[in-house]
């Protein structure tokens, strides 16, 4: 199997991100066909890294400018269609692969000719002090708190770290560009949304701890203000998702996170607290309930003010 690999990028402060990723793509064990970086109507970032992939003699990567801004998803879309290899795999440019993650990927998709796409392990890189932050709100960072050692089934991921079959892709179509961050217009999904849609045509998605990258985090992200936000708008995401789609959502996994909350994490944060007298249980437990009130407020208001598609 040939791998391509499609990055996006629009923002120059993302920079050393970005050189850090390509270099972690072009340093795999299994090499890729070729690194397809997508520049989203940035002609200054595009010029530099231009001239950077001539210094480092980076011959794999392809870079792509667009001229239109039209999000990520559109951005996505653009570059997959640029690649000619057998599966397509998705990292952020502020995302670093781990040496084996086009490897574990392979030989992932080899086990089962069924399994339609296949994500992984994707471990915060923190520029600050983030122990109090639980692992059960890593998914506001786009990141995962995976307790399993072996491969098994998901019905969501990140496209921080997602590859698919380009059979599939050929099969089920690309991103939903209505879809997707666009400019300061935050509504994500659409990588949950096409993964649903490889599942509805019959694939499997699989999830295989060791198909890791390793995603930065930095501090303004882990402001207090700026959870809450992503707690919002995450409900916003959902909401418009499953409206303008009309997807049926599958509620088992919604319902595992709430039950492991609400019978597991709740009392144990609440123990420490009257036991121990535990600071950090304490604001654990207070910002994880204010996530879950504002990503139902966030719902809501998505699926009262988005339309609907014609019938």
């Amino acid at each position: 199997m040939k791998v391509s690999a499609v990055v996006c990028a629009y923002s120059c402060e993302r920079y050393n991100y970005l050189l850090e990723t390509i270099q972690s793509l072009c340093d795999q064990v299994f090499p890729l066909a070729e690194i397809v970086i997508v520049i989203d109507k940035n002609e200054p970032l595009y010029r530099q890294l231009t001239s950077d992939v001539k210094l480092h003699r980076w011959c794999a990567v392809k870079l792509i400018f667009n001229e239109d801004l039209k999000g990520v998803s559109y951005a996505r879309n653009v570059g997959i269609k640029e690649t000619k290899g057998d599966i397509v795999a998705l990292i952020d440019d502020d995302a670093m692969a781990d040496p084996s993650w086009t490897q574990a990927m392979v030989a992932t998709f080899e086990e089962d000719e069924r399994i339609g796409a296949v994500t992984g392990s994707t471990v915060p890189r923190f520029e600050s002090d983030a122990s109090w932050l639980p692992k059960e709100l890593y998914w506001m960072i786009s990141c995962s708190n995976i307790t399993e050692e072996a491969t098994y089934e998901v019905e969501r991921s990140f496209g921080t770290n997602l590859a698919f079959k380009r059979a599939v892709l050929d099969q089920v179509g690309l991103f939903d560009e209505r879809l997707g961050l666009q400019g300061k217009k935050w509504i994500g999904g659409e990588d949950t949304e096409l993964v649903w849609r490889v599942m509805q045509a019959g694939f499997k998605i699989v999830c295989n701890p060791d198909v890791m990258v390793f995603h930065a985090i930095p501090e303004k992200r882990l402001k207090f203000s700026a959870l809450l936000k992503r707690g919002f708008v995450g409900g916003v995401s959902e909401g418009h998702m499953i409206r303008v789609t009309r997807q049926r959502v599958s509620r088992g996994t919604r319902q595992d996170y709430l039950s492991k909350l609400l019978f597991e994490f709740f009392p144990k944060r609440i123990r420490e607290v009257i036991v121990h007298h535990s600071r950090i249980a304490l604001t654990q437990a207070l910002l994880v309930a204010s996530i879950l009130i504002y990503w139902g407020f966030g719902f809501c208001y998505a699926y009262v003010t988005s339309t609907k598609p014609p019938a």
